[in-house]
């Protein structure tokens, strides 16, 4: 009789806390309803650094693809085209050690976006302009900051993805 006892509090339990209202992150979003894909090309790059806007792509892609509220499709099946410019790469000596030696650096980035609903045939997203920053460190090993330098790139590239996820499927 008691194990029937504690098996009816453990499923008024579970059936109590399955119904408390919290979800997992990703669960519903502010797009309009006929909104389901999203076709993220290539961004064009026109900063001083080459090549880094594959990157960048690559890691907006990827943050779609986790956050899941939008299937990363081919340009011809998207109801939704984002797509963008990498416009500024700045790299600022930031610290000097006592031998005065560049010894932390800010990168930053600027990208230009715009989004547009291919099913509606209307800008969904006008052209914004989103600017991010990261800071490293050096030391006189070329090789240790150079990937301390890819280390701030990629957190950068990380920081404007979440923000482009968040703009675009939660819109705000």
């Amino acid at each position: 009789m008691k194990v029937c006892q504690g098996i009816l509090c453990a499923l008024t339990f579970c059936f109590a806390i399955a119904g408390c209202g919290y979800h997992l992150a990703g669960y519903s979003s502010s797009l309009p309803s006929h909104i389901h894909t999203i076709a993220i090309p290539v961004f064009k790059n026109s900063s001083s650094q080459p090549n880094i806007h594959r990157e960048l792509t690559s890691i907006i892609r990827r943050k779609f693809i986790t956050d899941g509220r939008l299937k990363v499709v081919d340009r011809r099946k998207a109801d939704l085209l984002l797509s963008g410019t990498l416009v500024s790469y700045d790299l600022r000596v930031v610290a000097f050690s006592g031998t005065d030696a560049a010894s932390e650096y800010i990168v930053q980035l600027g990208v230009q976006v715009k989004a547009v609903d291919r099913v509606k045939r209307r800008t969904f997203l006008k052209q914004q302009n989103f600017t991010t920053k990261w800071d490293y460190q050096t030391t006189s090993d070329v090789i240790d900051s150079e990937t301390a330098r890819f280390a701030a790139l990629e957190e950068a590239y990380e920081d404007l993805a979440d923000r482009l996820v968040s703009i675009i499927v939660e819109q705000f």
